[in-house]
């Protein structure tokens, strides 16, 4: 069986302040809390557990485009190839697993465009050519103003070519 090694490029999902473009909100639901929210669901109240405690949890409310993320075809438009684009819950899960390349685009500015000839020369770099079902990390150097809050005008974009079939020519 061939070696895989899992890369976690997540990062922290925090609490934002109040005004954040992308605001994240969590809810924590402490031991006692979770007696009276949950103790009904098992026809139980809270009284029923154990010092009055049950499992705690935590509520989160925020975009699908907070924190290491992946874009589903409908956050680009309401359609794809004819048909209605799929949103993150439909994406199977195949689609995000398999041989990785990293494309270091780095030396791009906020603002700046990210094209084709930007991916070749990132490819030609590290002597690597893609093949069906690589999953492309494209890697812009943004995450170092994660959190602040101008953190999403602090990348470059990629172009519509780019980011289509036409990458497969690379």
């Amino acid at each position: 069986m061939e070696k895989v090694q899992i890369i976690d490029l997540s990062v922290p999902i925090q609490q934002t302040s109040p005004g954040s473009p992308l605001k994240v909100d969590i809810e924590y639901i402490d031991h006692k809390q979770g007696a009276k929210v949950f103790g009904p669901i098992f026809g139980l109240k809270g009284g029923d557990f154990p010092d009055g405690n049950f499992s705690a949890v935590e509520k989160l409310t925020l975009t699908t485009h907070s924190g290491t993320h992946l874009d589903a075809p409908w956050h680009y438009w309401p359609t794809s190839e004819g048909k209605p684009s799929r949103t993150i819950d439909e994406i199977p899960l195949e689609w995000c697993y398999s041989n990785g390349v990293v494309l270091d685009v780095t030396h791009k500015k906020a603002g700046e465009e990210i094209d084709i000839a930007d991916f070749e020369k990132a490819l030609e770099k590290i002597e690597y050519a893609l093949k069906p079902f690589d999953i492309v990390l494209v890697m812009t150097g943004a995450t170092k103003f994660y959190g602040k809050v101008n953190y999403p005008q602090m990348h470059a974009g990629i172009t519509r070519e780019a980011d289509g079939p036409e990458v497969d020519d690379c």
